[in-house]
């Protein structure tokens, strides 16, 4: 449970659709989560892989494609106070951008899975068939820098499928809301598990080659670039390994 409350500590406020996936965490509390989110309206998508370690660190690796734009990366959260980010384009904020977009797609996914199987993964076999409408109850969630309101009436239709006992749940959903008084329509698929082998991110591990970043304290609270060495009211002391970095305040 604690690698999944590294999950929800990404989305502060969420109510009251939130109530369901509270309620349900239990139920669906993977370390393991695969997203790929399209609509057929937009061009473009998000697809993110979202790992919890049992620390509570978490890896999410990003791809976003939006037109002709491309943005791509892996984020590292690193003990609730620092971000790791490496291969984003140099123009700023994207990081926090695909951060924020695999956390709310994440976390859309696991409360439709929710509504649809309350009672969890399905058993293993042939694929079963989801379908989950609330006429009145909108989602609302957020991470610390934005925030995702889907009105309802809302429908969730798809499937999930459990191909053996140890695997992922494996889905295909299809979200349906209401937004300015029209349907609107997102495509999810992707799995959700809970690996035998989760990350791991030793002390050892090198920081060359990562941008670090410390956390902001407060939604209000920007997080703050710094590298090693770097001066200013926030420069973290020379740190080389992620040992290193995890003593720092």
């Amino acid at each position: 449970m604690r690698r999944w409350l590294a999950l929800l500590s990404l989305i502060p406020a969420a109510a009251p659709a939130g109530a369901q996936l509270a309620e349900g965490s239990a139920a669906w509390a993977p370390n393991d989560i695969r997203v790929l989110r399209t609509e057929a309206e937009r061009p473009g998508s998000t697809s993110s892989h979202f790992e919890v370690a049992p620390n509570g660190d978490a890896r999410i690796a990003v791809e976003l494609r939006d037109g002709g734009a491309h943005t791509s990366g892996t984020i590292l959260l690193i003990g609730g106070r620092w971000m790791l980010t490496q291969g984003f384009a140099a123009k700023g904020g994207k990081e926090i951008e695909a951060l924020d977009a695999a956390a709310l797609n994440s976390q859309l996914v696991i409360v439709l899975l929710t509504a649809a199987l309350p009672g969890g993964r399905p058993a293993p076999g042939a694929p079963q068939n989801v379908r989950f409408a609330e006429k009145a109850k909108p989602i609302r969630i957020a991470t610390a820098s934005t925030a995702a309101e889907y009105r309802a009436p809302w429908t969730v239709t798809g499937s999930v499928t459990v191909p053996e006992a140890d695997a992922a749940a494996s889905y295909q959903l299809s979200f349906t809301y209401s937004e300015e008084g029209a349907a609107r329509t997102i495509d999810f698929a992707g799995s959700v598990g809970n690996d035998k082998s989760p990350l791991d991110l030793p002390d050892s591990m090198k920081l060359a080659g990562w941008k670090v970043t410390r956390l902001g304290t407060t939604p209000e609270s920007p997080p703050t670039a710094a590298q090693p060495g770097a001066g200013g009211q926030h420069a973290l002391p020379k740190a080389a390994t992620l040992g290193e970095l995890r003593q720092r305040q």
